[in-house]
């Protein structure tokens, strides 16, 4: 059956999975009009997964560079769940690419303060994005830190090892 004869959803769920699949083609003007279509039926849905529409409008955003959306649909996504990793970890990286490297450091850390058992971010890469944006800032002493954290988090790692040797140059360590 080709997507073009599938019935119409029925239930807000059958929506949500709509705009994943469509999301998954991708085919970014059918899977917003599904999520926005869950929104309007339900503003704090969210899918038995965890999953919620924000999150998935929030990456269309940011993959088609409108950040200042991207932040907006990520903001809301984290309305609906203050833990959503992905929507933290995807407006830190819109803030790095704004330069709100503050805000962008604050989103990373929240994420290292789930768990380790529970996060389903690798932490070496929290490490980086948080070193990489002191880096930004230029304040060697933070990034120096967390760089060497990072480097230790996964020692093998070309682009760790990178900044950890150019902020450590940097500041005199």
């Amino acid at each position: 059956m080709t997507q073009s004869s599938k019935p119409e959803p029925e239930t807000i769920t059958e929506w949500f999975e709509r705009g994943r699949e469509f999301f998954k083609k991708p085919d970014g003007m059918a899977a917003i009009d599904a999520f926005e279509r869950v929104i309007d039926d339900d503003p704090g849905y969210r899918h038995p997964d965890g999953d919620n529409p924000y999150f998935y409008l929030g990456k269309i955003a940011e993959v088609e560079g409108r950040i200042d959306d991207a932040i907006m649909h990520f903001t809301r996504a984290l309305a609906v769940n203050q833990w959503d990793e992905e929507s933290l970890i995807g407006r830190g990286s819109c803030y790095t690419v704004r330069k709100e490297h503050v805000l962008a450091i604050e989103d990373f850390e929240k994420v290292l303060r789930v768990p380790d058992a529970q996060r389903r971010v690798p932490k070496k890469n929290l490490l980086y994005g948080i070193a990489e944006n002191y880096r930004q800032l230029e304040e060697w002493g933070m990034a120096v830190h967390w760089g060497k954290l990072a480097l230790e988090a996964d020692p093998h790692n070309e682009r760790h090892r990178q900044l950890f040797k150019e902020v450590s140059g940097k500041s005199g360590s």
